[in-house]
């Protein structure tokens, strides 16, 4: 018997490979081609990037800029669709490998079409694309409506190795199927919304009604709030639009009128999308570094409407946490001619908060049916942005199923599931409590719908007080949704003074928002910085307590308001205010030209008007323990403007220096945020006040400074306390972000995320000879500066986004540098986590 040699593996592998390589390419189909060029039927010349498809295939192929093209296929070649940008779009038959076609211009259809020597193919159809938006982008009709369906999941994954081996980790993993475990992916929160959409256009407003949610998470109980987020929130992307708004920051889109400064433009070949051949144009950042996307567009080869758009972002962007995003968005064309997002898919990865432990991932689906352009509705209809139907939660499973199967390749029922096994983990429950004391600001539960807190604000120590220990309750929406109750104790180790407040809050409707608020206090307050304008910012607050407390006084005050949305745009606020000020520092009145008599306390009633202007504001009111907190517009300018008349009065029995009179004041106030692209964006806020009375100097504008380290976007950071006082005044703060344009050019800058911003503060103000008087001490001299012709200046520069969390600022003061006790130099540090 013959004994065949034993083969080394490598050729046994090497064989195998050959064997299966020649069953490959015997099996392969013929290749079928077809080439020729495509001319113009009236002048003969070629036409240049003409767009050459196979009919009811994905493949094709552009053709050069004589007009030439070669086109192979492994299948067999039917018929051809050719079109070009002015041109009629015209279907052949394929007779044999070579095909010559003449196109028949469209020019009374179609614009000129500008042909410059040596342009980019894209740019050309870029400007085609824009120049038919008013026919295709849905969102320029003059009213339409549509029903939306949307998917949310947000999960757990990219869990560090040694962050797994812990012994909590492993409780949550081992309560999780093996496969699951496995994949390391955790989700935490899952939703299903239905929605009705109403907008316009002219002005632009829109309307969602949430129909029905499917909510299922982690510790998150307030599904009132979180419906607000889970519609169809993503379906405002507009790449027809110069700016993209993701994450609140601005990113130039690949169709924009400026785009060829941010990116780089490919036509490719032509493809099939959802059955119609489309031009493909391939777009890449020039720099990755801006906000700007990375991807490709569909554009209808008949229409030159956008068919879809796939764009990504790489964790070169400097955002923070964000790893990287993949979208895709895919348009119908309607009865109409508009052309809509039928489906809207996202994904975005983020990364580690705290370094070697997890990231996380958020995936968003939406698809679109029943669009129809209607009449404009009235303004009116539009006054609630969002609302909520009773009977939102009160739908079968079999409801949701039938939805779900509009969304491809959805894991959500699995997701749901693996949601209830880990929010059932004895030590995820101990975390979402954990998780809630801190969102709610340090309050803890002690019974059902009362809080005790907040904890951050137990102790504080100051100059005048000493220790400050204080003490709070208060009602969450577990005890009523229309009462509300807030108070809190203080006691001072040194001043031995009780200090109280007290709150009362009572809400008879939400849509419009009608809300009443009956406030009492008897706290020490500091003259140019009332705790109040600090309630947006509770660290601020905290920090306020500390510190030598100069220029101090009891405030005891009595406030009435009732509040109401007079329709989309605008709040109106009134009340009544009744205050006592107890000063801890002398305060003189002149009573004749030779005598000054000594001012301790100052009662005055004082009735006010306040109006909002906020157009454009987006649907996030709540009334939390402390405020109604609203989300300020995007670009949208809001105007505030309130009026105070009130009265000095003097109580029964006491006897006061001054005489009884009347008051008034005039306040306006207007924010707005301007967006410049790749530019950045900037914000500014112009302030003006007027007081015609003649008053003591604590009740006209003692303007807003901050000795503390900290910043303050709402004083003059390098004036004292109780520095400047005016009764007429104009100011301006300005800020601009670059948004890392000049440092994602830096390396080193670059890699430790920092981004640059540049601000100035300036303050026009005078005070009338009548109320210049009352400013006088014993001596004849004024114990408070005003401003004179000269403005006060402060400019300042610096980076935020230091170690993702902090924001330090270099400023200087340009004038009035030789007051007292000043800084003209100073460097203030402030905290927040932004993306």
């Amino acid at each position: 018997m013959y004994h065949f040699p034993k083969l080394p593996f490598s050729w046994i592998l090497l064989c195998s490979l050959s064997v299966l390589l020649s069953f490959t390419l015997a099996g392969q189909s013929p290749t079928h081609e077809v080439s020729g060029q495509i001319t113009d039927q009236k002048t003969g010349l070629g036409i240049p990037f003409a767009s050459v498809g196979v009919l009811g295939k994905p493949n094709g192929t552009v053709a050069n800029e004589e007009g030439r093209y070669q086109l192979r296929s492994s299948q067999p070649l039917d018929s051809l669709l050719i079109s070009a940008v002015g041109y009629q779009t015209t279907r052949v038959a394929v007779t044999g490998s070579s095909l010559s076609i003449s196109l028949l211009p469209m020019a009374a259809t179609l614009g000129e079409v500008v042909i410059r020597a040596g342009e980019n193919p894209a740019f050309r159809l870029l400007r085609e694309v824009a120049t038919r938006r008013s026919q295709h982008d849905f969102q320029q009709q003059p009213a339409y409506t549509y029903q939306a369906y949307s998917q949310l999941t947000v999960g757990i994954n990219k869990i560090d190795e040694h962050f797994q081996q812990r012994k909590p980790v492993q409780t949550i993993l081992q309560a999780l199927p093996k496969s699951e475990r496995q994949s390391g992916n955790l989700p935490v929160f899952t939703s299903e919304t239905l929605s009705k959409i109403y907008a316009r256009h002219q002005p632009n407003l829109s309307k969602e009604e949430i129909l029905k949610t499917n909510i299922n998470s982690v510790g998150i109980t307030d599904d009132s709030f979180i419906a607000l987020f889970t519609g169809a929130g993503f379906n405002t992307l507009n790449f027809y639009e110069n700016q993209v708004s993701l994450f609140r920051k601005e990113f130039m889109s690949p169709l924009s009128s400026h785009g060829r400064q941010a990116y780089t433009y490919f036509l490719a070949d032509t493809t099939q999308l959802e059955g119609r051949s489309c031009y493909v144009v391939e777009f890449d950042p020039k720099r990755k570094h801006d906000l700007v996307f990375e991807g490709r567009l569909f554009v209808d080869t008949l229409t030159y409407a956008l068919a879809g758009i796939e764009a990504r972002l790489g964790p070169e962007a400097t955002i923070n946490y964000i790893e990287g995003m993949d979208l895709s968005i895919t348009y119908e064309p309607t009865s109409t001619g508009v052309w809509v997002p039928t489906l809207t898919q996202v994904t975005v990865q983020a990364g580690e908060v705290v370094k070697h432990t997890f990231g996380a991932m958020v995936a968003y689906a939406m698809a679109l049916t029943d669009f129809s352009v209607e009449e404009p509705r009235s303004i009116r209809f539009f006054d609630t942005e969002v609302e909520l139907a009773t009977d939102r939660q009160q739908d079968s499973e079999a409801f949701w199923q039938q939805h779900r199967e509009r969304i491809p390749f959805s894991e959500l029922e699995k997701n749901r599931q693996l949601v209830d096994t880990i929010r059932n983990v004895p030590l995820i429950k101990a975390a979402t409590q954990a998780g809630e004391f801190v969102y709610k600001g340090g309050y803890v539960p002690i019974a059902k719908g009362l809080e005790l807190g907040s904890v951050f604000s137990t102790w504080a120590y100051n100059r005048l007080e000493g220790h400050r220990l204080r003490l709070g309750l208060q009602t969450n929406a577990r005890f009523s949704k229309t009462w509300q109750f807030l108070g809190y104790m203080a006691y001072g180790s040194h001043d031995k003074v009780w200090k109280r407040g007290g709150e009362i809050r009572f809400i008879p409707r939400r849509s419009p928002l009608t809300l009443f608020t009956l406030r009492h206090t008897y706290d020490l307050e500091r003259l140019g910085l009332r705790l109040e304008q600090l309630a947006d910012d509770p660290m601020l607050r905290i920090i306020n307590r500390f510190g030598h407390f100069k220029k101090a006084y009891y405030l005891r005050e009595n406030v009435l308001t009732a509040q109401q949305d007079l329709g989309p745009n605008f709040t109106q606020t009134v009340g009544v205010r009744q205050q006592c000020m107890d000063f801890r520092f002398p305060i003189f009145v002149p009573l004749t030209d030779q005598s000054i008599a000594r001012l301790g306390k100052l009662w005055s009633r004082e009735v006010f008007l306040e109006t909002r202007y906020a157009p454009g504001r987006l649907p996030n009111r709540r009334v939390t323990s402390r405020r109604v907190r609203q989300r300020p517009t995007e670009t949208a300018p809001v105007v505030t403007l309130r009026y105070q008349y009130g009265t000095l009065y003097q109580p029964k029995g006491l006897a006061t220096p001054y005489e009884a009179t009347s008051y008034q004041k005039w306040q306006l106030q207007l924010d707005h945020a301007i967006r410049w692209g790749i530019w950045g964006r900037t914000h500014y806020t112009l302030q003006a006040g007027y007081t015609p009375s003649t008053l003591p100097y604590p009740l006209l504008e003692v303007h807003q400074g901050n000795s503390t380290p900290f910043y303050n976007r709402n004083a003059f950071n390098l004036m004292n306390y109780a520095e400047f006082v005016s009764d007429r005044y104009v100011s301006l703060a300005v800020e601009h972000k670059f948004e890392g344009l000049f440092t994602n050019r830096i390396p080193v800058v670059r890699d430790w995320g920092l981004r640059n911003f540049i601000t100035a503060k300036i303050l026009y103000g005078q005070l009338s000879t009548a109320n210049q008087r009352l400013l006088l001490d014993l001596e004849r001299k004024p114990v408070i500066h005003t401003l004179q012709t000269l403005p006060y200046v402060e400019v300042g520069y610096g980076f935020s986004n230091v170690f993702r969390v902090a924001r330090i600022e270099a400023m200087h003061r340009l004038t009035y540098r030789d007051n007292p006790r000043i800084q003209r130099f100073g460097v203030k540090v402030s905290f927040q986590l932004s993306l």
